[in-house]
C-alpha cells in the first residue's frame, strides 16, 4: 500500500506527457491538410487558367488576343483560383471557364480581389447543401 501514494503522481505525469507528446500532432495534420488543399486549389487554377488560354479570346473590334492582354490575363487568373476555391468549397460549379461564358467573365475580369469575385459568382449559385 506504500506504493499507491506514488502511483498517482506518477500517472498524472505520464497522463501530461503523453498529451504533450501528442498535442502537436493535430496542428500538423492540419497544416498539411491546409497545405495539401491550397496546392490542389493551386494547381486546379493552373489548369483553369491553361484550359482558358487554348479558347483563344478575342477582345473588341481589333481581335486582340485576351491573353496578350496582361490585366485581362491576370483578371483570368484571379477568376480561376476563385472558381477552385469555391469547388473546394463545396459549390456546385464547374472549377473552369466555359466557353461561352464571356457575358459572366467580362464584368468581373478587372476586379482585383479574388473574394470579390468568389462574392460575386456566390452571387448566381445555389445554396450550399449540408451533408
Amino acid at each position: 500500500m506504500k506504493i499507491s501514494p506514488l502511483f498517482a503522481p506518477c500517472a498524472v505525469l505520464l497522463v501530461i506527457a503523453y498529451n504533450q507528446t501528442f498535442a502537436g500532432t493535430s496542428d500538423n495534420i492540419i497544416s498539411t491538410a491546409n497545405a495539401g488543399k491550397a496546392e490542389q486549389i493551386s494547381q486546379l487554377s493552373e489548369t483553369c487558367h491553361q484550359a482558358w488560354l487554348e479558347m483563344d479570346w478575342t477582345l473588341g473590334e481589333s481581335e486582340m488576343p485576351a491573353s496578350q492582354h496582361p490585366a485581362f490575363n491576370q483578371g483570368i487568373m484571379r477568376i480561376c483560383q476563385a472558381r477552385a476555391e469555391l469547388f473546394f468549397e463545396g459549390y456546385e460549379l464547374s472549377p473552369f471557364i466555359e466557353a461561352d461564358s464571356q457575358a459572366q467573365v467580362f464584368p468581373i475580369v478587372f476586379t482585383s480581389d479574388v473574394d470579390e469575385i468568389k462574392a460575386h459568382i456566390r452571387q448566381n449559385l445555389p445554396k450550399l447543401r449540408l451533408i
